[in-house]
Order: structure tokens, then C-alpha cells, then sequence
């Protein structure tokens, strides 16, 4: 019996967490689990690897440590003698193997095959009620989860109705109610799908049934919104089936042009910086195309890790390194600190430390917190080719004084290939801007300097040709002179003119100087809806991605209102990934924010996220 289940291959298991928990093996059998080892398995396929002593102290809290470690070790034999080849690794710290099939994993994978277990619910029917901390994880991962299948459900849907698979994106956006069954806003895509699959009749049942949900679950009558669109289609005769999107969006190759115009001899710069291996500052105007150059090119030199300081920075102690240090934690789960290092970053990171630490008030504080970082940048971005650092200008001065630091410290290592090549940018047109201490770097051989200017016309024609959009073109003198050749500026004129439908006439007139491009910016945020405006503003106060699940909490709103929101962010092109397509976005959001208004948010923040930190 042992032999043939240690021959079993890990791939025709599958471990299914939602919707209760159980284990399939091959030819479709299935046994359940017993409750903690569910729970063991969902901690390491959602958490990643964990110490033996976290675990034992989750699952056995009542016990003294060492027969909760004696627990552990009977459930890891157990659990190997259940999967064959185990499935899980480690000694100190244990890990699930990566080709061990589990639903919630594939889930967080962005893999939709976690739609094959049964249910939705995270360790359905099972409680914990003699763990307590493992039962506040659960709860807490439970919403977490339901999030994750939420968005991973609407980008489903988004993506079957633009390519016209109709039928597909209803099947997701009934996938999305039985999620959560009082939505108005997947109530209203269920209504739409109908009515542009030729169904009118269909659209109109699925009206009433949502008024019944919110009156029997709620108590409430559906939103104005609901009900108008509602009326429209009670109104409006049915429609036949459409492929295309409901709205036109801008083209991709407006968004994000695909061609990096003008930059020729710069990046023949930045290759001979490159093979120095010389710390380089790309310096520049707003708007003239560092991040872009940078990211360019740190991608085409292999592996790369991007770190930013973002608005508002200079006026938090070192909160620029604070999310440096948390950004290279994430990329590395597995890592393991000396406990003198650990402590020292909890200065920065209070939750690396069961008692964090201040942040330095002496020098020898200051000595010890930098020799800290330095330690866990050797111990953790060795294995990279660029490690890159952007918007320098509104670092704080801490963070500054650390980051002059580290670049003297880790010269030699850079030499010796020991650590990544070193590229920063950072904006000449600000009061914050470090050009004095940059300039001191060059002038002593320790770094080099790029300067970033406008593009002239020919780079500008060659830019608008990238963008695939033949009546560009004829404009492109007209464009120059509006923008003065900065990319950012262009880009965003050509957004406008095709909003407001200007291509191939006369060049608007009217237009103010686009000065730091806020005018068009602020033409898009004003066009916003109230919620993804607030989510905006949530975003620049955070300084930092805060996720839909807390900013609903800080917002108070549910979280599938703020999925459209955040989707009208995207569409608006005003983020990207979960930032800011460009920090001049976040200085927009941030001067017509209200000081009442931002004092409330920063402190509804700080109540839902004590630790989260920028």
C-alpha cells in the first residue's frame, strides 16, 4: 500500500479548499480531509511557507509547545502518507510544492481552474472555535477570498463579452451573484447581457429578482442606477446581439504607446553605464519620459525590481524605505533574517517585530537601522540585474541620507556583480529635487548623469506613428508647439482630442498652456463618478496600492461597487496596475482634494490599517 501510494504522481492530485475540503486522486476519487489538516494546507496555499512553530501554535493553541510541534510532525506523516510524494517541504519552515495542485492556490495564480471545486466558501462547514487566532484567519481569509473570485470573475466576464463569447460571460456573471447574492452591480451586468443577447424578457426577470433580494435581504429598494436602467429597458425594444464593448476605449497603443520615440542616444548612454556598472541618475523635467526609458530598459537587462518614492513622502520619516523594504520582503517570502536585522527593520516595517522598534532618534540608532538594510539588500536582491529606483525627488530626507548611503556601500559589490546595477530617475523641476548631492556623486566618479530633454518633430512624428491613428500625423506640428515635446503632454493631448472626437480637423483652440499636464488630467478626473474619484483620492492619500478590501472599509461602500470603480480608473487610463499611470495623476488628485477631506481619509486609514504603513 505505501509503495503505490509514494508512486503516485502529484499532478493527478488535486486538493480542493473551497466549497468544504477534500483530496482527489486519480480517477476522480475523492476523500474528505480532516478539519485541521484542511487548515493546514489552506495557511500554506494561501500564507506560503510558514516556521514549524507559527503552525503548531495555529493549530494546537491549548498545548504546551512541545506536544503541539509532536502534532504537527503526526500530521505531516499523515499527510505524506495521503498525497504520495507529500507535497510538502521543508524542515524548519515547510512549503507546499509548487506542482501540488490546490484550488485557492490557483485561485490567487490568476488560474480559473479553482472554478472546478464545488463551492465558493473557503473550508465550508468547518470551525475552529478551540483555535482562536487560527479562527480570526480564516475569517478575515474567507472575505479575502471571496474578493479574489469576485475580480478574477469580472475580469472573466469583461474578457468573454469583448471577444463576444455572450453566453460565457453570463455563465460568470452568474458565477459573480452567487458570490454575493444582493450585488446590485452584477444584477445590472446580468441585465445588460440579456438585453444584448436579444433576451429583453430575460433582463426584465432578472430586474424583479434583484428587487426581491434587496428587499428580502436588506431590506432596501434597488439603487437609482438599477432602477433607471430598468426603465430603459422596459423602454427600449430588444437589441440583437452584439460582439463589441459597450463604450468605445481608448486604443492600447494610445494608452501605452508601443514606441519609445527620441531616445537613441540616451540608451546608448545608458549601455555604457550599464557595462561600468556605474550608478546612473536619468534626470529630467515632469512628463519627459524617465519611468519609461528606465523600465525599458532595466526589463531588457534581465531580471529587475522597481522601488518608488511617491507624493507625500517628504513629509513621513523614511516612508519611501518603508515600502522599499516591504516591496523586496514580498519578492522574497522565503527569506530568512538574522534576528539583530529583523529587529533594526521594524523601525521601518513594525510588523517584522512582536515589539517594533522606534524609528532612530541618535546617530548610533541611525548607524545601526542603515547597516540593517544594507544587510537584507546584499541577503536579498543578489540574484538581480537592475535594481531600479523611481521619482527620487519626493523622497524624504531619511530615506534620502539611506539611499546616498547604500549607493557608496554597495559600489564595490556592483563592481563585482555581486549586486544589481543601480538606475534612478528623478524630476529637475521640483524644490525637492537632490541635484546638488547628485551632481557631487558625478563629479566624483561614483555615478553617472543622463539628461532627459523634449522631443523635437521628427521624434514626435514617429511617436503619433506609433499610435496606429493616421490623422495624428497631420496635427504633429500643431502638437509640438502645444506641448513643447514632452511625451507625457503628448499623450495626453491625443487622449483629448480623441475623447472629444477633434482628430482630423483643426487643432482645438481654447486649449490653457498644458503647463505640468494638469489641465487635461483634471478634465478626466472631473469626469469621473463620485466613487471612483473617492477611490482616487483614497489612493494618493495612502500613498501606496490599499487594495479594494480595505479601501471599501475606509470608504464604506461594498467592495463590488469599487471593482466598477476602479475599472473606470483603468478605462480613464489614470492607473495602472494598482498605481497611478503617472505621479502627476496623484498631484492632480491631491490639489483639488480638500484638506477636511484628506485629514478624514488619512484618518479612517490609520484606524483600518495601524501597520500597513506607505
Amino acid at each position: 500500500m505505501g509503495a503505490r501510494l509514494h508512486s503516485r504522481r502529484l499532478d493527478e492530485t488535486r486538493i480542493e479548499l473551497l466549497g468544504g475540503a477534500r483530496i482527489l486522486e486519480e480517477r476522480h476519487k475523492s476523500r474528505p480531509l480532516e478539519r485541521k489538516t484542511a487548515a493546514f494546507l489552506a495557511y500554506l496555499a494561501l500564507e506560503g511557507e510558514t516556521a514549524r512553530g507559527t503552525l503548531a501554535g495555529l493549530l494546537w493553541p491549548e498545548s504546551r509547545e512541545a506536544t503541539a510541534r509532536n502534532n504537527l510532525s503526526q500530521l505531516l506523516r499523515r499527510l505524506g502518507e495521503l498525497l504520495g510524494e507529500s507535497g510538502v517541504e521543508g524542515r524548519k519552515t515547510v512549503r507546499l510544492r509548487d506542482d501540488l495542485r490546490v484550488d485557492v492556490r490557483e485561485l490567487v495564480r490568476g488560474q480559473l481552474s479553482w472554478l472546478e471545486s464545488p463551492g465558493n466558501e473557503l473550508l465550508a462547514g468547518l470551525n475552529y472555535d478551540d483555535c482562536e487566532a487560527l479562527e480570526d484567519w480564516l475569517r478575515a481569509t474567507r472575505a479575502r477570498v471571496t474578493n479574489l473570485q469576485r475580480k478574477a470573475m469580472e475580469e472573466q466576464l469583461r474578457l468573454e463579452e469583448r471577444e463576444g463569447r455572450m453566453t460565457l460571460a453570463l455563465e460568470a456573471a452568474q458565477r459573480m451573484l452567487s458570490l454575493e447574492p444582493t450585488s446590485e452591480e452584477t444584477f445590472r451586468h446580468l441585465m445588460r447581457l440579456h438585453h444584448r443577447m436579444g433576451n429583453r424578457d430575460a433582463a426584465l426577470r432578472v430586474w424583479r429578482q434583484c428587487e426581491e433580494a434587496l428587499a428580502r435581504e436588506l431590506g432596501i429598494r434597488p439603487s437609482a442606477e438599477t432602477s433607471r436602467l430598468a426603465g430603459e429597458l422596459e423602454r427600449q425594444p430588444p437589441v440583437q446581439p452584439s460582439a463589441g464593448p459597450e463604450r468605445k476605449l481608448l486604443p492600447l497603443t494610445v494608452v501605452h504607446p508601443p514606441v519609445l520615440a527620441g531616445r537613441e542616444r540616451e540608451w546608448a548612454k545608458l549601455e555604457a553605464a550599464h557595462a561600468a556598472r556605474r550608478p546612473t541618475f536619468v534626470l529630467g523635467p515632469a512628463g519627459v519620459g524617465k519611468s519609461r526609458l528606465i523600465g525599458d530598459f532595466a526589463r531588457s537587462r534581465g531580471r529587475s525590481l522597481l522601488l518608488t518614492s511617491r507624493p507625500g513622502d517628504i513629509n513621513v520619516p523614511f516612508s519611501t524605505h518603508a515600502r522599499g523594504v516591504r516591496t523586496i520582503l514580498r519578492h522574497n517570502p522565503g527569506l530568512v533574517l538574522e534576528p539583530w536585522v529583523r529587529r533594526e527593520l521594524s523601525r521601518l516595517v513594525p510588523e517584522l517585530g512582536p515589539e517594533p522598534l522606534p524609528l532612530p532618534g541618535t546617530p548610533e540608532e541611525t548607524a545601526r537601522l542603515f547597516s540593517a538594510v544594507l544587510h537584507m539588500a546584499r541577503q536579498a536582491l543578489g540574484a538581480l540585474d537592475v535594481l531600479v529606483f523611481d521619482d527620487a525627488q519626493y523622497s524624504d530626507s531619511g530615506s534620502s541620507e539611506l539611499s546616498f548611503y547604500l549607493l557608496a556601500q554597495l559600489e564595490e559589490d556592483m563592481m563585482a556583480r555581486r549586486f544589481p546595477w543601480i538606475l534612478l530617475s528623478e524630476r529637475t523641476d521640483e524644490a525637492l529635487w537632490k541635484g546638488e548631492r547628485i551632481h557631487m556623486q558625478v563629479e566624483a566618479g561614483l555615478a553617472e548623469l543622463i539628461q532627459l530633454e523634449p522631443l523635437a518633430l521628427p521624434e514626435v512624428r514617429t511617436l503619433l506613428r506609433g499610435m496606429n491613428e493616421p490623422r495624428l500625423e497631420a496635427m504633429a506640428e500643431d502638437i509640438v508647439r502645444y506641448t513643447g515635446g514632452n511625451p507625457l503632454f503628448i499623450v495626453e493631448t491625443v487622449r483629448h482630442l480623441i475623447e472629444t472626437d477633434s482628430l482630423g480637423g483643426r487643432f482645438p483652440e481654447g486649449l490653457p498652456p498644458p503647463g505640468r499636464a494638469r489641465y487635461i488630467i483634471q478634465k478626466r478626473l472631473e469626469s469621473l463618478s463620485p466613487e471612483a474619484l473617492r477611490l482616487g483620492q483614497l489612493l494618493a492619500v495612502a500613498r501606496a496600492d490599499v487594495g479594494l478590501e480595505l479601501a471599501a472599509e475606509v470608504l464604506e461602500v461594498p467592495v463590488a461597487r469599487l471593482v466598477e470603480a476602479w475599472r473606470k480608473l483603468e478605462e480613464g487610463a489614470l492607473v495602472r496596475g494598482a498605481w497611478f499611470s503617472h505621479n502627476l495623476v496623484c498631484e492632480a488628485v491631491l490639489t483639488g482634494l480638500p484638506a477636511s477631506v484628506h485629514t478624514l481619509l488619512a484618518t479612517r486609514l490609520g484606524r483600518a490599517a495601524p501597520v500597513a504603513g506607505p
